[in-house]
């Protein structure tokens, strides 16, 4: 859900928004709404001269849990920087918020490198879901097919620590198209959880759509 942040040169902060309207929501391979969901994103880059490198964002978005509609909120804030014309690293931590099970709240530390057309993270959570130490290796990549066209693959391993009730290795796997209409982001991809992450988690549906416009 983190998204990789821009490292540049100028003296001004930037904030953005993004309203995005989804097919499904699903994170890491498990199915947190496969009804269609609004979701909205809000970044802050700080590129004055004493912060530069700094950001925070929060995610908001309703989930669809065992058959309990509530919200679920993610808060971050990290630094990035570049190493090189096409390397950069990034560092941060996550606290994920859920509106009516605060059992199952939890927050993450990751670090990661940026390159032109691909990243890796690893995430680190000592209580993940609020149970037991989790990891999560996060791989992504994206590349151009055409003037307006692109394709972009992730995949995921998810290695829990030690033995707690509901504690299972997983791993998944995703491939979109996407594509640029004026100021909204359409994307259409296909997905699927090879193992499950815990027990009785619902698997996501293999295909879904989303359309985003960033304000």
């Amino acid at each position: 859900m983190l998204l990789w942040f821009a490292v540049s040169g100028s003296a001004h902060s930037q904030t953005s928004f993004d309203l995005t309207l989804a097919s499904q929501y699903a994170a890491r391979g498990a199915a947190l709404s496969t009804a269609p969901v609004l979701q909205l994103r809000a970044e802050h880059d700080a590129q004055s001269e004493r912060y530069a490198g700094w950001y925070a964002g929060a995610f908001g978005s309703p989930i669809l849990v065992e058959g309990r509609t509530q919200g679920e909120l993610v808060a971050y804030a990290g630094r990035a920087q570049r190493i090189s014309s096409t390397l950069s690293w990034d560092v941060g931590a996550s606290r994920t918020t859920f509106l009516r099970d605060g059992g199952a709240n939890y927050h993450e530390f990751y670090a990661g490198l940026a390159m032109r057309r691909g990243s890796v993270r690893v995430f680190y959570s000592p209580a993940y879901y609020g149970e037991g130490r989790n990891a999560y290796l996060d791989l992504n990549g994206a590349w151009p097919l055409g003037e307006n066209l692109h394709v972009t693959a992730h995949a995921g391993l998810l290695h829990p620590f030690g033995d707690y009730p509901g504690a299972a290795a997983g791993s998944d796997l995703r491939i979109a198209l996407g594509t640029q209409v004026g100021d909204v982001s359409l994307e259409a991809g296909w997905q699927v959880k090879a193992h499950a992450y815990m027990e009785g988690g619902k698997p996501a549906p293999a295909l879904s759509a989303s359309a985003s416009l960033r304000f």
